[in-house]
């Protein structure tokens, strides 16, 4: 703890000092000044927690000095000296909340007491705002979910007698007692590539960030997550469907959640129909989940309001349509392929069908044929299990039926890769291999990148790519990364850091490392061994 000592006499500061055993007490360190003036510049920067000062004293006296410290740390702890008993200099004492007033001539063991009087005050102090900080940190961490377990309550069982007592606290629940009220819900895709597959991280860091932002950028909503890993929301207020009522406030809604979202994960939102009672949440609810699932069917980044005339229907898998794809493929009659996945397409936008699970698994049927017919053609490797797993987790994550369809034609690929006259080598590997080429020293090479650029699946891509060549994509990707360093190694005027710069890598230790394993020996070592 550190001490200021405020005297104007010279004699009373070294008394204090140098005959009080400060270290004893629990004073840790120790200053002194002449004037109120000389203190209030020290304090600013040097923050003293307890300081003895006198009253009277030239520039600046000790009241006004308290008055303007206590105004930059009010948890200071002051005790006056003084050798005047004026009943004024004790009201001032008292307004600026002196914790003591000490008569002069001082009296050590008066002081002593005063001070360590002073320090149980601080850690007492101390010790009760850290309990009240841990529990305000965990009162603001169990906010987001106490408030997601009233979201699950209203959308299913609003009736409970607890809820509408809980909803008298609007700082916790934010709602009003009485409607109107419109649910939203919003579906969320990420590439786990990108993001971890385990919705829960994701979930957690978004629901926190909207607890801390104010009404005017969420509505007043209130936020949690659905047993279907939907964000649902529900808003105090009447948006009936029409997108006129409060246009901005649904609209900075949706940026406010794609903002706390970030950039990796993509949003579809649906708004429900407004309804007037908290029993009728729920109906609210399943027109917005129906609003949302129409976002699947379409390619609009904007919120889709429920509209009374959304009819949904059902589509299964056709196994007489999976055996024709079959045949045509080992045709190789790929016009009459793709035409057969747009006509699935165009069947699945007229069917409509609410359960989007069952629609992606009717497209992974069709992608189960195409990579049968890909392995029996001698295109790609024999799909295992967990490729399967790994391309299902695509599918899963597309977020559109139009995308869906680019997914599933993007595996055909292969099927119309004719090699050039002059080449043996297939134009899609050419083109995978120009792009490794091209860019495998930039900050955000990634093998997604390579199969966004050639239009395959990552899953599919690495399988092409090991049949074709007869190595892995990453053993290719090390192999020219490896060749490359070579090369630049032998330009004797190149230091190892701008090697490692060019190569990609972000330092030289990271880049020896690398070179090492893939050389066996290490960049220095490599020059000596080619300067002989």
């Amino acid at each position: 703890m550190r001490l200021m000592i405020v005297d104007d006499e010279e004699r009373t500061r070294e008394l204090l000092k140098n005959y009080m055993p400060w270290e004893e007490i629990g004073i840790s360190e120790l200053a002194t000044a002449k004037n109120g003036q000389a203190a209030l510049e020290l304090a600013l920067t040097w923050k003293p927690g307890i300081v003895l000062c006198d009253i009277k004293m030239p520039k600046m006296d000790g009241i006004e000095f308290s008055k303007a410290y206590r105004a930059i740390d009010p948890r200071c702890k002051i005790i006056f000296l003084s050798g005047f008993s004026d009943k004024e200099y004790l009201k001032s004492a008292i307004h600026v909340k002196a914790l003591t007033y000490i008569e002069k001539p001082v009296n050590l063991e008066e002081v002593r007491q005063a001070v360590q009087d002073a320090l149980v005050l601080c850690k007492e102090e101390e010790h009760t705002n850290s309990e009240q900080k841990r529990l305000q940190e965990h009162a603001d961490r169990s906010l987001p979910f106490l408030r997601q377990e009233m979201v699950r309550k209203l959308i299913k069982h609003p009736q409970s007698t607890h809820i509408e007592r809980a909803l008298q606290s609007t700082e916790t629940f934010l709602l009003p007692v009485k409607g109107p009220y419109t649910a939203g819900v919003a579906s969320l895709y990420w590439n786990s590539s990108v993001i971890p597959e385990d919705p829960t991280g994701v979930q957690e860091r978004m629901l926190q960030e909207l607890c801390g932002l104010d009404t005017e950028r969420t509505g007043g909503a209130l936020f949690g997550f659905d047993a279907q890993n939907w964000l649902v929301f529900v808003l105090p207020g009447d948006y009936d469907g029409s997108y006129r009522k409060e246009r901005e406030t649904i609209d900075r809604l949706a940026d406010t959640l794609r903002r706390v979202a970030g950039p990796d994960i993509e949003l579809r939102i649906g708004i429900g129909e407004t309804v007037w009672t908290i029993d009728s949440v729920p109906r609210s609810y399943d027109k917005a989940m129906q609003a949302g699932i129409m976002q699947f069917y379409r390619e609009d980044p904007h919120p889709f309001f429920f509209q009374p005339d959304i009819a949904f229907g059902t589509l299964e898998t056709d196994w007489e349509e999976i055996r024709q794809l079959r045949e045509e493929l080992r045709r190789g009659d790929m016009d009459k392929v793709r035409g057969r996945v747009v006509r699935h397409t165009d069947k699945a936008m007229d069917r409509k069908d609410r359960d989007t699970a069952r629609v992606k698994d009717t497209y992974f049927q069709l992608l189960l044929a195409i990579l049968e017919a890909a392995v029996q053609l001698g295109f790609t490797d024999q799909t295992e299990d967990a490729d399967r797993r790994y391309i299902w987790r695509e599918i899963d994550a597309i977020p559109s039926l139009s995308r869906l369809k680019a997914y599933v034609l993007s595996f055909l690929a292969p099927f119309e890769d004719e090699p050039e006259e002059s080449s043996a080598v297939p134009g899609k590997l050419r083109e995978i291999i120009r792009y490794i080429h091209g860019h495998f020293h930039e900050k955000g090479f990634t093998i997604q990148a390579i199969a966004d650029h050639v239009k395959l699946s990552e899953t599919y891509l690495c399988s092409y790519f090991k049949k074709q060549r007869g190595q892995t994509l990453k053993e290719f990707i090390t192999e020219t990364r490896c060749e490359r360093a070579r090369e630049l190694l032998r330009e004797r005027d190149l230091k190892l850091y701008e090697v490692a710069v060019r190569l990609g890598f972000a330092d030289a230790n990271y880049f020896a490392t690398f070179f090492k394993r893939c050389a066996g020996c290490t960049p220095s070592e490599y020059r000596e061994r080619i300067a002989k």
